[in-house]
Order: structure tokens, then sequence, then C-alpha cells
């Protein structure tokens, strides 16, 4: 399972095997291996994802009402393309709206792009060990037990676009060595699919596809090879141009791009929340912060140079045979790195709101060899180079490849720039996997630089133990651990794992929008979650099903607080929801659509609360109930706060 890289351009590796196991059988085993792998992580986390107070709620929400009959976009607010709401609400007839329906769906999506990983690696003549590393990377952050996740994300579109891209991605790289019209009418597919999913990853696939139509002209010259090429792209966006087309017809294209669209540049989110949202996202030029990225980028580099020559000098200077005696002073040369991540483990433990899981893998320098910090730094340097030797080489289909490689993995990181990393609080593990890929890429040939002292199959060994070691570290530091939803809940739709307050008060508030609606939708939850309309069986009295800073624009309040009226609204529940990453006070203090939250204090009065419950640590989950005021008029009462939830659930409406 050792694979040499090639001495020229063109060249196939030259594999050596354990025994007698062929290479098709090595790559079926590891293959098998990465499903193994993210069975286990299943089984570890099961049930342990996503936040219900956040945007999962809508994951679930938003398909469950696209099977009552609904239109998205005209009568459910969204903000992604159709494709992944649409697949669920086919998910969801086929088998019911359970939770259950949405783990395998994310499941599968994990499995089937850690395998789409692996095969794109392989392009790049890392052997199967080192085709295995950024695939085991990509499960290792894929279970994360918050809304940052492969298996229940904040968006089943960012989820589903990563599996529609790596696959785009794959189909590219095969035409690039075999100029088959069949690839580039996969890839073409696949990128309409990519469009018709999450915006910027439609875009990265067809920058992608023009890259490799274009380059491959300009290498061969043959403007019928080329008109053909163009051709077979424009088809495949037919699915987008339909799809996008008829929506469009049916509502017209500023209500489909604008109104629900709200990252569409010119849009009133991105007037007055993207300059806080995008940066904290990663999109940031700070040159100082810059720098040091850099800095800590080289800097980890240059360890893995280091401490691999220590290896290599070490195995050279003794003459070691023995591959196992190679491989554990490979090991043993790797010191620093396992004290630093020991350190880790003792130093930090690992919780859901602890620094360390955002800020620790810069806080020590050495770290940044596993994931450094300015990794797409090191993808358009890798990417420039590239295409310097394709400028030199043109017939080299690698150079090819690793530059269709780099604009791809920089295209889709780009929105994330400073925040690559793999944390709970960035979309990383969405947008780092092809910079990862170019990661190990760079590593290996580090490692090979390291060991070209040694003869082939010593340096294999070397080779070989290095990019594990790489593997197990990824793991340690940045292993998933569901410890931080300890409490189980069940509902009607299935169960789930979260805080202990809310697995406390979620089944009372259920049970008291069950029991005071009476048409259904008269029951307003701000600003969220909208997963709670779904386990009582009911629904969003307005298409914005969720109230969070930037979604009902000002010139739309009026048209929310006209649903509101229409629907009938009794009751509304307004949760203590922290609004810390638009840097706002919360909607129960009136931080934004002050027009709507002023509009529900003149019109309805407060008669209790859920929560908060006793030793929760902070912030507690906290609900408060407010009735509309001429029904308590009409019922004789008075408004009172911090009715018990007992009360709530058997008083009449």
């Amino acid at each position: 399972m050792i694979a040499d890289s090639p001495t020229e351009p063109g060249s196939q590796p030259a594999n050596r095997s354990f025994g007698r196991v062929s290479d098709e059988t090595q790559l079926w085993i590891a293959r098998a291996a990465l499903v193994a792998v993210a069975a286990v992580f299943a089984w570890r986390t099961w049930g342990h994802w996503g936040d219900f107070q956040i945007d999962n709620g809508r994951e679930l929400y938003v398909p469950a009402e696209i099977l009552k009959g609904k239109m998205l976009f005209r009568d459910i607010w969204y903000m992604y393309g159709p494709l992944a709401p649409y697949l669920k609400a086919l998910l969801f007839k086929l088998f019911g709206v359970q939770l259950t329906v949405l783990y395998v769906f994310g499941l599968t999506l994990t499995i089937g792009t850690a395998l789409l990983t692996f095969e794109v690696a392989r392009f790049f003549r890392l052997g199967i060990v080192g085709s295995l590393v950024p695939p085991l990377f990509l499960l290792t952050e894929s279970f994360y037990p918050f809304i940052r996740n492969f298996v229940f994300p904040y968006s089943y579109a960012a989820a589903l676009a990563t599996l529609i891209g790596m696959a785009c991605l794959y189909f590219v790289l095969r035409h690039a060595s075999s100029r088959g019209a069949f690839d580039l009418a996969m890839a073409s597919f696949l990128c309409g699919l990519a469009v018709l999913t999450k915006q910027e990853f439609g875009v990265a696939c067809l920058a992608l596809l023009g890259f490799e139509i274009a380059a491959t002209w300009w290498i061969r010259r043959n403007g019928a090879q080329l008109v053909r090429n163009v051709l077979i792209l424009a088809a495949g966006q037919l699915p987008a141009v339909a799809g996008y087309g008829w929506f469009v017809w049916k509502l017209g294209a500023r209500f489909v791009f604008f109104d629900n669209w709200i990252s569409t540049p010119g849009t009133d989110f991105m007037r007055t929340w993207g300059k806080i949202t995008i940066p904290a996202q990663g999109l940031r030029f700070v040159p100082s912060e810059m720098l040091l990225a850099a800095e800590h980028l080289l800097l980890g580099l240059a360890i893995w140079a280091l401490l691999s020559r220590l290896a290599v000098s070490t195995v050279a200077r003794y003459d070691v045979k023995s591959p196992a005696r190679i491989a554990a002073i490979t090991v043993a040369c790797l010191g620093p790195l396992w004290a630093l991540a020991f350190l880790y483990e003792r130093m930090f433990p690992p919780r859901l709101f602890n620094p360390y899981l955002k800020w620790g893998v810069i806080s020590i320098p050495g770290t940044q060899g596993v994931f450094p910090k300015g990794i797409l730094f090191l993808v358009a340097v890798f990417g420039v180079y590239s295409l310097w030797k394709l400028a030199k080489a043109p017939s080299d289909e690698l150079r090819l490849q690793q530059a269709g490689l780099a604009l791809y993995a920089g295209l889709i990181a780009f929105r994330q720039m400073m925040e690559l990393r793999p944390t709970l609080w960035a979309c990383a593990v969405f947008f780092n996997g092809p910079a990862f890929i170019v990661l190990v890429i760079v590593l290996f040939a580090v490692f090979r630089w390291a060991c070209k002292s040694l003869d082939a199959r010593r340096g294999a060994i070397v080779t070989t133990t290095l990019l594990l070691a790489e593997s197990i570290l990824a793991f340690i530091l940045f292993y998933p651990r569901p410890s931080s939803l300890p409490a189980r809940l069940d509902t009607p739709n299935g169960s789930f794992y979260t805080r202990s307050d809310v697995a406390t008060l979620f089944p009372e508030i259920i049970s008291f929008m069950k029991s005071h609606s009476q048409n259904g939708r008269d029951i307003l939850m701000v600003p969220e979650p909208p997963s709670l309309y779904v386990f009582a069986g009911l629904d969003a009295p307005s298409r914005w099903y969720g109230l969070v800073p930037g979604y009902v624009a000002p010139d739309r309040e009026q048209d929310y607080i006209n649903e509101l009226i229409a629907n009938q609204v009794r009751y509304v529940l307004i949760s203590n929801r922290v609004t810390i990453e638009y840097k706002v006070a919360g909607f129960n203090r009136g931080g934004y659509n002050v027009p709507i939250y002023n509009w529900i204090m003149a019109h309805f009065a407060p008669v209790g609360q859920f929560g908060p419950t006793p030793g929760t640590l902070p912030p507690p989950y906290i609900v408060w109930v407010y009735e509309r005021k001429d029904l308590v008029q009409a019922e004789g009462g008075q408004a009172y706060w911090s009715v018990p939830a007992q009360a709530l659930q058997s008083q009449s409406p």
C-alpha cells in the first residue's frame, strides 16, 4: 500500500504492495475502510448533531411544508437553490417526516463526499495512503455536535453542494486526461446541479469547467473540439435554466434572487448585516492577520521538513532496514507534534464553547502543519506554480489537473479565507476539503524531498508514516466530542440530543403549542426555531418562519405583520436566542426588526414563560409567552409574568 511519486510527468506511480494484494484490491480495501470509519463516527455521535434553536430547524421545516403543497420561495422563504429542499421533501414523502430520514441522508452525503475526495486525491499520485489522508480528515470534522457538520448541518444545500462539487471536480480531472465527451458531459450536468443547490458552488464549478475547456483549447488549438466542449457545457446547464426559469416565470426574478436570496449583492441584508457576517466568516483583508497566517503556514511546513529530515537522517545514520523500526523512528522523531497534541488534550478540554476549538490551532505555531490558518495562500501559490509549469509543458496533464484543483479549492474557500480551519464556528467543513488536498500534495512533496537520500523502499516507508501521522494528529485535534450535547429528547418526529434545559422545555412548549392553536397557524415562534412547528404539527403564520437579523427586510416588515393578522395569531412565543454573530441584541430586546417587535408589544400581553431550568449553565434557555390582548380582556383575566409551565399547559385558550 505504498506508492512512490513518478519520476517523469505523466508517468504512473510505482505501487509497492504488501504481500500479494493487487492494486485493485487495495483500492477497494481503502474505500471499505472509509465507509467503516464513517460508520464508527456515526455510531459514536448518533443524534448529537446540530442545534434546534438555530438553522437546523429550517432543514426540517422547509421540506415538511413543501410536502403540504407549499411552493418554495413564494410560500416558504428560502435563501439557497431549490434542489436540496425538494429532494428532502421527496425523501419525506417516501419514508415519512422523521429526523432519521435526514440523518441517513446526511450520512449518505458524508460517505459519498469522503469517497469522492479519495478518488480526487488519487489523481495526484499520492499513493493509497496519501490519498486516504484528505477523506479521513473530512470524516473527522464531519460529525461535529453543532450546526457545522455533514450529517445534520445548518444547510443540507451546503452538504449536497459539497458532494456535487467534488463529483464535478472528479469528472473535470478525468476529462483533463481522457478528453472524452462523457466525462465533460457528466461534469457539466453536475455543474448544473451545483447551480441548483448553492450559489458559490455553482459559480466555482462553472469557473472550473470554463478554465479546463479554455486550457484544453490552448493546449490543442482544436476549434472543433472547443465548440463541442462549449455546447456540452451549455447543455449541462439546462436543468438549472429550466428550474430557475420556472420559478422566475411564476414569481419574478427579483422576488427569487433578492427577496429570498438575501446574500445577493445589493440586498438590504448585504448592506446592513453582510458587513458584519462576511468578515466574521473569514473574508477579511487585515494585513497583520494575513501576514501572521502566512508566517504560520511557512513555519508549519518548515517544522514538517525539519522533523522529516531528522527521521531520514536517523534512519540513514544507523542504516536501519526493518520497516517496523523505520516507522518507529519516524514516529519518535515527530515527538514535538505528539507533545503539542497531548498538551491540547490536557490544557484545553474539548467542550462546545471552549476557545480551544476556535483559536487553539493557531495558539501554538507547531500545529500549523496539521491545518494551517493560511492554507488559502498555499492554494494560491500552488495554483500559480501549476500554471507556470503547465505553460512550460502544455502536454503535462498532471499540471493541468493541479491548476484545476487549485482554482476550485480557492473559489469555494475564498468566502472563508481566514476561517478555513476545522472549528465549530466556521462553515469550513464544506469549504476546506479541496484546499486540504492541496496541503497533502505539498506535504507529500516535502516528505519526498526529505527522503531523497534514502533508497526508494525506505523512503516510501518514511513518507507513508509521516502521512499517517498527519491523519492521526488531525484526528486528535479535531475529533468531535458528542458529550457537549448530553440530553436525549424524543419528539413525534424522532430523537436527538441537546442541552439539558432545552430537552426539559421543548416538550412543554410543544404541548402548549398543540393545545392552544385553533387553526394550526395562529402561534408565532420568534426568532427561532421553526422545528417546533413541525414537532407540534403546526404551520408558521408567515412565509418567514424565522426572524433572524436581515431575513425580513425593512420594506417587507408590514407584509410580515399583515400575514400575522390574516392568520389570526393568538400567541407569540419569543425565545432568548442570542444573535452575537450579528453583534446586535436579540429580538426579545428589540435589537432588530423594531417595527415588528413594537407591533407585537402593542397587541400582545405577557402571560407566562418557559424556563429558566434550575442549575442551567449560562445562557439559560427561556421562552416568553404573549397572548393577544383582546383575548386576555375577553377572558376577564390579567397578564401574569412567570406563569408556571404546568399552568400554561392546562390553561384553556
